[in-house]
């Protein structure tokens, strides 16, 4: 399988989220990354997932919106 290849009865995701305690499915403001961006999560890499982690404790800790537009 090919790494954009849609099924509808399942999905792809590679370790990275998994390794740094990111739970499926995720929480908003990365379902808002991947949908605006277009990305597959088996497209993001390894630093990608550490940002978008590190961004969601920010807005959930701190309290900021971070919006993606």
């Amino acid at each position: 399988m090919k790494s954009d290849c849609e099924s509808e009865s399942w999905v792809t995701f590679p370790a990275a989220p998994f390794q740094i305690r990111y739970d499926y499915p995720f929480l908003a403001f990365t379902q808002s990354f991947f949908t605006l961006t277009g990305l597959w999560y088996i497209q993001a890499m390894a630093m990608l997932w550490r940002v978008l982690f590190t961004l969601e404790h920010i807005i959930e800790n701190e309290g900021i919106d971070i919006g993606l537009s």
